[in-house]
């Protein structure tokens, strides 16, 4: 399972709605959760967004690979578990049908099984509790062009983290989540452009490609999507 996500270092007193902005992933994610929920926080790392979840009056648990980590996230958790997610019963380790929200921050794409995980989360939910995600999005023009140079080069943050298991396109996370029982009913997405120098994506150079491929690529749906954010109901049945 993944430690704390490596593109989002912060103080773990300094991270706010406000400082982060409202285009920023975490901010996305804070609003889908709500309000005043009880929520399981998958990857919590050092509680950075536990910390801004207990701001909106939510009730938060954790649960997080690294020790050290989760030790730092007990000041903003109410409680936290030590476990690898790619062996830990969560049927059994966690309490059943009690939260509102599951959290996935950056986290099923560092999983072996990430449908299996998401069918387990169903158990230690409430009836109507929701999912709420954040993954890469492999499709980002600046990937694309990459592959045409013959290139998918690992990195140590960003779209090809060289922690990441699995890759997803928009396509690819709906039916991950249909398969596992759910029903996307809400997504939103954090962009950075195909072109640009921000390491959350491969460096491609227009100078390099045709301008109507470049012209072509930016116009493609999701080219500057870097993250999906999205919000999950379980399917009746």
């Amino acid at each position: 399972m993944a430690s704390e996500p490596k593109n989002y270092q912060f103080p773990m007193a300094e991270v706010t709605e406000e400082a982060l902005g409202e285009h920023h992933g975490l901010t996305k994610m804070a609003r889908m959760v709500g309000h005043n929920q009880t929520v399981m926080d998958f990857g919590c790392a050092t509680g950075y967004f536990a910390q801004i979840l207990r701001r909106r009056g939510c009730t938060v648990t954790g649960l997080e690979i690294n020790r050290d980590m989760a030790q730092a996230a007990a000041r903003f958790c109410d409680k936290v578990y030590v476990a690898d997610l790619d062996f830990a019963d969560i049927k059994t380790l966690l309490p059943q049908n009690h939260f509102d929200v599951a959290v996935f921050g950056d986290v099923l794409e560092h999983l072996r099984n990430p449908w299996q995980m998401l069918k387990d989360v169903k158990s230690i939910l409430k009836p109507e509790g929701v999912v709420v995600a954040c993954i890469p999005n492999v499709a980002h023009g600046a990937v694309r062009l990459a592959l045409l140079q013959g290139r998918f080069d690992y990195s140590p943050i960003g779209i090809l983290d060289d922690t990441h298991l699995r890759f997803f396109t928009r396509r690819s996370v709906g039916e991950l989540f249909a398969k596992a029982g759910y029903e996307i009913e809400q997504w939103d997405r954090v962009q950075v452009p195909v072109f640009t120098d921000m390491p959350m994506v491969p460096k491609v150079n227009r100078n390099d490609f045709p301008p109507g491929l470049c012209q072509a690529i930016e116009q493609a749906e999701d080219a500057t999507t870097v993250q999906f954010i999205l919000r999950a109901r379980q399917v009746a049945g």
